[in-house]
């Protein structure tokens, strides 16, 4: 009886595991500075688009105030893909 109890607990946790939490694919929130950013909605897919390129810390930056880290980020000295985040927009200066 208690194996069966334990299984069907371990099984209920487990429930859930590996799945992805589907984010809206139709629509994304462009931004190339901190106001427009503060425009979009947490949960959305956003594009950081930078007005010129050749700072190589920018998209770092840039990730690290609006990206949400439970969801993959793509980033190179072109710009930043993400799922924003608002958690940390008090940080940005």
């Amino acid at each position: 009886m208690k194996k069966a109890v334990f299984a069907t607990l371990a099984a209920l946790t487990l429930v859930g595991c590996g799945q992805k939490v589907s984010v809206d694919q139709s629509t994304m929130c462009i931004y190339t500075n901190d106001e427009e950013a503060k425009q979009c909605t947490a949960g959305e897919m956003s594009w950081y688009k930078p007005g010129s390129w050749g700072n190589k810390q920018l998209p770092m930056s840039v990730a690290a105030a609006y990206c949400d880290f439970n969801y993959e980020v793509m980033y190179n000295d072109a710009g930043v893909i993400c799922v924003f985040t608002d958690k940390r927009l008090s940080l940005v200066q």
